[in-house]
């Protein structure tokens, strides 16, 4: 952890000349990082206060490295994502003041060959560009967020001639990385340098930001370990390639540099600009077209608490940063956080300056709101599904907490008080309210009323044709169904409802989210088949990412069955404690139940069986549930289908010994022993009692995805109805659905019983002196 307090100077400054003061109060924005960093899981957390000398006070936390080895300090560098937005505007508006630009001449004046299909009376110029009224799509055609092989800026621009402008320039906010790489290519033409060398010149170097790149190359050994996440996906450490648009988002540096930057805009500029330049920076440039972003020339114009407040927020693969000043108050925050798409620099960027305002104005320091999970019998309380004829809400618990996904938002449900929010690492929504009886919630000021479910409709061909996943590892886009009508998650957190124009063409809304006017359009294959989603020449590939793992794990795999069972059988199952229930292993035999068990098999992720035979044993109580909760979904259509249960601790070893080290995260550690080695655990999922065909829910049995997580939100409203209502009966009987499993579950008290290691064929034999 470094610390850096400037003690001889004001902590902020009401109108620019020092004065004496004592040392700002900074322990509790420590102590707030600190409850973001453990609550969230992030990484590492860095901020910088400063003021119009210089910078107050920075600390960072956390580990900079994957290891864990190695701690997050000043020197620790960020990836700064949109930030870089400010830098190219401000270098536009040094080259404005030289006279070698102008923000109202039509952009082509500098770059001739830039010809986007313009269908509107009016050209595009770079004040549109810079305030994001230019009517361009976000991403360009190459070179865009998810290339992880750009050509180069230039390229970049020169393809989005391939693309139509979705507005008027001048007339709609339209949020677009691809207007500011023009912009930079703009910078590049005027100087007759690279983009880098020219923001190098423009604005690095008359700042002494000497940490800070525009490329990657120079700083990957001191990049801060970032992850990306996902509501319902695991963590994965984040990817690092350079962009093809490098004006918009590719600037990497540290708390250090960035508030240097930030201390010139609250001088007005220097040594950078002239006042009235960075007042126009500051003035709206247009018009609001609605209650979204205000926009200057590159800047945000916000407020805080009634004071003006202007900078920018970024995000690029794994990392957050917030970059704020409050230009009357002469103070300002830089804060980096390492969770893709992160809520903690929001949060901590925002109380770091109503600190500074509370210490101005010689107030109490305001509290940091700390939120609790909502556990135990309040979340089930809470669990259940909500509608309001048109749209619903799941409230469901997820590892023991309460989960919500609505129309456009999932996240996990906390509360601070009396007051319940969606808050985890990457969704912050605070609108939202239950009933006192549970019998309604509310949520972005639309009430949901508590309802049973009904069997939903399969989706029309079309819709169930599109539904899946799509694009890339690091970065995908699901297609699904909800409430009847197609949706899209973009960018792992963006959902957002689609309009079907035609069967190959859906519309994003018009005034929302992170493409507005935009349209998906479908590729099929000669069979009709779905093989790709375009956006404006961006295309997504149909990705099968369970079936693709497996098949990467099936290749890794080398086996000799007979050599790796017999070297399981000879080695001994851990040593534990004695466990206070006694084993009571029962076969389970059910007419009415269908038996699939799959490593009885080559049907599996192995793709060799490891059974001998096939069986299903569990202890007592944990059958005669089965039992039960068989006989109760008969009642509504659909029996057990059941594809593993007790499982022999060698065969737990078998499978760690013939998977690569590398993707042992799919298999249960024999030195710890399984919970299917205890014979309180079962997999299994249902089929159709109409046509005895097995139901296909929101993912494969075994399959290694996103879509086997309990609280997925994809497939299709009948695919999540059909797995809500087995993990229901399952939870009425006693046993508990396994978080990334949907298809596992495990019977209350698993862990009373001890490890078993006896085989199907010596469990049938009743063996005396068969180990359990």
């Amino acid at each position: 952890m470094i610390r850096f307090l400037r003690f001889a100077l004001a902590l902020f400054l009401l109108a620019g000349t020092p004065v004496r003061a004592e040392p700002p109060p900074v322990d509790h924005i420590a102590a707030a990082a600190q409850w973001e960093l453990k609550e969230k899981e992030v990484p590492s957390i860095a901020i910088a206060l400063f003021d119009r000398s210089g910078i107050v006070w920075s600390e960072a936390w956390g580990y900079a490295d994957s290891d864990r080895n190695k701690l997050a300090a000043a020197s620790t560098l960020y990836r700064a994502g949109s930030v870089s937005k400010l830098l190219t505007d401000v270098a536009v508006m040094r080259l404005v003041e030289q006279g070698r630009l102008d923000l109202d001449t039509p952009v082509q004046a500098y770059l001739p060959n830039f010809r986007p299909h313009n269908p509107f009376d009016a050209p595009i110029t770079l004040r549109e560009l810079m305030a994001h009224r230019s009517g361009l799509v976000r991403e360009p055609p190459r070179g865009h967020y998810f290339d992880t092989k750009p050509i180069g800026q230039a390229d970049t621009v020169t393809s989005l001639n391939g693309t139509t402008l979705v507005a008027k320039p001048g007339t709609v906010t339209k949020y677009s990385n691809a207007a500011i790489a023009v912009v930079g290519e703009v910078v590049a033409a005027v100087t007759h340098k690279s983009y880098e060398q020219a923001i190098n010149e423009l604005v690095f170097a008359p700042l002494a930001m000497s940490a800070s790149s525009m490329t990657l190359s120079s700083v990957k050994d001191r990049l801060a370990h970032s992850e990306m996440a996902s509501f319902d996906g695991p963590r994965f450490g984040a990817p690092q390639f350079d962009l093809g648009m490098p004006a918009a988002g590719n600037l990497n540096t540290n708390t250090a540099d960035l508030a240097r930057f930030g201390v010139a805009m609250l001088n007005h500029g220097g040594p950078l600009l002239k006042p009235a330049t960075v007042d126009e920076m500051w003035r709206v440039q247009y018009a609001s077209t609605g209650s979204g972003r205000r926009f200057g020339l590159g800047f945000i114009v916000s407020d805080l608490d009634g004071q003006r407040m202007v900078g920018h927020p970024g995000a690029i693969y794994g990392f957050s940063t917030e970059f704020w000043v409050l230009p009357d108050a002469g103070i300002g925050a830089v804060v980096f956080s390492t969770v893709d798409s992160g809520t903690s620099a929001t949060r901590l960027a925002r109380y770091a300056l109503q600190s500074g305002q509370a210490a101005q104005t010689r107030r109490p320091v305001p509290a940091y709101p700390k939120s609790v999970a909502v556990t135990g019998e309040e979340a089930k309380r809470l669990s259940g599904w909500y509608s309001n004829g048109t749209h619903s809400v799941g409230a469901r618990i997820y590892a023991g907490q309460l989960a919500l996904d609505g129309p456009e938002i999932a996240g996990m449900v906390r509360k601070t008080g009396d007051h319940y929010l969606i808050e985890d690492a990457q969704s912050l929504n605070d609108k939202l309210v239950f009933a006192p009886d549970a019998n309604w919630l509310e949520l972005d000021g639309a009430r949901y009323a508590r309802r049973v479910q009904s069997e939903p409709r399969e989706p029309g061909p079309d819709l169930a044709s599109l539904n899946g996943e799509y694009g890339w590892e690091h970065n995908k886009l699901r297609f699904y169904e909800r409430d009847g009508a197609p949706w899209v998650r973009m960018e792992w957190v963006d959902y957002r409802p689609l309009t079907m124009i035609d069967a190959d063409t859906y519309a994003f809304p018009t005034d929302r989210g992170l493409y507005p006017r935009e349209v998906l359009r479908v590729e099929r294959q000669a069979d009709g088949r779905p093989s790709a989603l375009l956006l404006n020449g961006i295309r997504w590939p149909r990705r099968d990412f369970g079936a693709e793992v497996q098949a990467a794990m099936r290749q890794a795999i080398s086996i000799n069955l007979d050599t790796l069972r017999r070297t399981a059988m000879a080695a001994t199952p851990p040593t534990e404690a004695h466990k206070p229930r006694r084993s009571e292993l029962v076969e389970l035999i059910d007419s009415s139940i269908q038996f699939d068990i799959r490593y009885a098999s080559t049907n599996n992720f192995m793709g060799a069986p490891l059974y001998t035979s096939a069986a299903t044993f569990l202890q007592r109580p944990a059958a005669k549930a089965v039992a039960a909760i068989s006989e109760e979904l008969r009642r509504t259509g659909y029996g057990l289908r059941i594809h593993d249960a007790y499982r022999p601790w060698f065969v737990t070893k078998m499978f760690w010994d013939a998977t690569p080290p590398a993707s042992r995260q799919f298999v249960a550690d024999p030195s710890r022993g399984s919970r299917h080695n205890r014979g309180a655990a079962i997999d299994l999922t249902m089929y159709s009692l109409k046509t005895g065909a097995p139901v296909i829910s929101t993912g494969r049995y075994d399959e290694f995805s996103d879509r086997s997580y309990s609280n997925y939100v994809g497939g299709s409203d009948h695919q999540r109805w059909t797995r809500d209502l087995l993990r229901g009966a399952m939870e009425s009987h006693g046993f508990v659905v396994y978080p990334q499993e949907w298809w596992h579950f495990d019977f209350s008290g698993w862990h009373n019983y001890d490890i078993g290691n006896c085989s199907f064929e010596r469990l049938r034999l009743r063996e005396r002196n068969c180990s359990h």
